[in-house]
């Protein structure tokens, strides 16, 4: 969808506080913006970044970022080059298992500027490899699957620091996602910690509830902020809508004060 299809349905939806957080680039929150504000929504910068622990993704959130930060930017275009050879990489992978598709198809399924596997899915699908998402996903695309290619060389510590540098609220998008056992989770939660995290994203369409008890003692230990989200990611995830999770108002509050303390200590430095 574009920006402006996601507020509208968001607006549809009754939502009164919205981020867009694209993978690995800002290019939709200008649009975005403009039309929430049209419709009366409070609107978030945002972002969420692909980042690498041991051949596994982890994807950390920025709320409030600084779009004015040049140096942020141009390191997001070093981002945005590796997220290309990756798509390289994987339609050579398809290419092998007798499945052809060109560069250009798959930029005819993209809105925006960045390419995901998800518009690579589509062109599966289309081409009849496949019937739905979760089909290519378990066949070709997901973890560990023929056509997989991990992304390389952007560390989840670097992601953190960032962030924190442009001065974002950092959060640790869906932890419950990250398959590592729960020993290597905790550390990766602590190793980010001391590196500035902000807090978790935990409130999330059909979470595990004993998951979800688990996260929520992690983070009173650390003193972390909860966050949520309905991960929607368009019309290719069924039973996902925005506004997914029954996120209360104060959810966002606690990320303001955050953004304030944040804004505080930059001064004083």
């Amino acid at each position: 969808m574009t920006p402006t299809q996601l507020v509208e349905r968001a607006k549809k939806n009754n939502i009164e506080v919205m981020a867009i957080t694209d993978h690995d680039n800002v290019d939709g929150l200008k649009e975005g913006r403009q039309e929430a504000e049209k419709k009366g929504i409070t609107f978030v910068n945002g972002i969420e970044i692909s980042a690498n622990f041991k051949d596994k993704d982890i994807h950390i959130l920025g709320y409030f970022l600084n779009l004015e930060d040049k140096e942020f930017l141009g390191w997001l275009k070093k981002l945005q080059k590796k997220r290309h050879n990756r798509t390289l990489k994987i339609l050579s992978k398809l290419s092998d298992l007798g499945i052809d598709i060109s560069f250009s198809e798959v930029e005819g399924e993209v809105l925006g500027n960045v390419i995901g596997r998800p518009h690579i899915a589509k062109m599966i699908i289309k081409k009849g490899f496949s019937a739905t998402m979760d089909e290519v996903f378990d066949r070709y695309l997901g973890d560990g699957k023929p056509a997989y290619v991990p992304k390389v060389g952007v560390d989840m510590v670097e992601v953190v620091k960032k962030l924190k540098a442009n001065g974002a609220v950092v959060i640790l998008a869906h932890p419950h996602l990250i398959s590592h056992p729960d020993d290597t989770m905790i550390n990766i939660i602590d190793s980010l910690v001391k590196n500035g995290l902000d807090g978790l994203e935990l409130y999330y369409p059909n979470i595990e509830t004993r998951k979800k008890n688990k996260l929520l003692k992690i983070a009173k230990r650390r003193d972390l902020i909860l966050t949520g989200g309905s991960d929607f990611h368009g019309l290719n995830r069924a039973n996902i809508d925005i506004g997914m999770g029954n996120i209360p108002i104060e959810v966002f509050k606690k990320i303001v004060e955050k953004k304030e303390k944040i804004d505080k200590n930059i001064k004083k430095i």
